[in-house]
């Protein structure tokens, strides 16, 4: 089954498929690597800019990019 509002609204052209794999082994981030948003907001936000992500998704979404996520 196949399912996301963005493909219902009409939003995407073709559905979103995720394959689903086991786990693997799992190590958890170093303690100053967790929350870093939180801990480090200014060298956050320089880290978000500088990588280009937010341009691209607006990019690709336009208005619609961040529609529904609480901002950090």
């Amino acid at each position: 089954m196949l399912f996301g509002a963005h493909y219902r609204s009409g939003a995407l052209k073709k559905p979103v498929v995720t394959r689903i794999e086991d786990a693997t082994d799992f190590y958890p981030a170093e303690a100053y690597h967790q929350d870093f948003y939180e801990k480090n907001p200014v060298r956050y936000r320089f880290f978000r800019y500088n990588c280009g992500r937010d341009q691209r998704v607006k990019e690709l979404w336009g208005d619609q990019a961040y529609k529904g996520i609480i901002k950090h």
